[in-house]
């Protein structure tokens, strides 16, 4: 691994993607493949640092992620700039915020 400075320690285009990198970790690599990886690994800084942060990653299980609800509000907010006429009932929570917006023409 090679010195850098605070400014280089980026992830850059010519470096692997975290899935990638997950993989190296787990040995799911044609061996072709671990040994680019470990060519990069010798000579970026970041890469390096990230092989043992994704070392601690476990896959979610199927079905466990679930995308957040959107806000109401901001569902309105959205289907009215992208021309959507109606707009899907949400089912109402108990504690909700509420934002108010007004257009003035002038």
């Amino acid at each position: 691994m090679k010195t850098s400075s605070v400014d280089s320690f980026t992830k850059t285009i010519a470096c692997p993607s975290s899935n990638l990198l997950l993989s190296f970790h787990l040995q799911g690599l044609s061996p072709e493949i671990m040994t680019l990886v470990r060519h990069h690994l010798a000579a970026c800084d970041f890469c390096c640092a990230e092989v043992p942060l994704l070392a601690h990653y476990q896959r979610p299980l199927k079905g466990e992620c679930k995308p957040p609800d959107i806000p109401i509000n901001l569902r309105i907010l959205a289907e009215s700039l992208l021309g959507k006429s109606a707009v899907r009932k949400v089912p109402k929570r108990k504690k909700s915020v509420k934002f108010g917006l007004s257009i003035t023409g002038s």
